[in-house]
């Protein structure tokens, strides 16, 4: 009967930590997502900025972007599995024409404007804080499976 009551509470208190990480995960989340919103909408008014100070005579046309009929290119950033398999990384690799890995800044000007050089900065921030925000949820996810276990061997006692 005792050691009953103390396995109890033990799973308790367990029950407590887990539910204190899980509204600490669930912070986090949240603010990696308004960080994701921010840094997405800060680069979509830099793209409208570049725009505008662009005029109407400079858009950008089909011709620009590459079609199937280009050289092959590489990918200049990855998202990846880690080691483990619950975690995404980024892999970014440096500029290097000999190995395929282009800037496609470059597609459309020479010396791309201030302004859209900061919007590709941006984007690179949120390509970041996605992974970011991957990694905190598949954490959640583990910790309320935990939960749900702990709940049904406690309710099973």
């Amino acid at each position: 009967m005792v050691a009953e009551k103390l396995d109890k509470e033990a799973a308790g208190q367990l029950l407590d930590a887990m539910y204190l990480d899980m509204f600490h995960l669930i912070e986090e989340h949240t603010q990696c997502r308004v960080n994701l919103e921010r840094a997405n909408a800060s680069g979509a008014i830099l793209l409208a900025r570049t725009r505008f100070q662009a005029g109407g005579c400079n858009s950008v046309s089909k011709a620009q972007i590459p079609t199937e009929n280009s050289a092959e290119f590489n990918a200049l950033c990855r998202v990846i599995k880690a080691k483990d398999e619950n975690e995404v990384n980024i892999e970014r690799h440096e500029v290097d024409k000999a190995n395929g890995y282009v800037e496609p800044l470059h597609w459309f000007s020479v010396l791309p404007p201030m302004s859209l050089r900061h919007a590709v900065t941006k984007f690179r921030d949120c390509i970041e804080l996605v992974a970011e925000s991957t990694n905190l949820q598949r954490q959640l996810t583990d910790v309320l499976s935990w939960i749900s276990k702990l709940r049904q061997s406690v309710l099973k006692q």
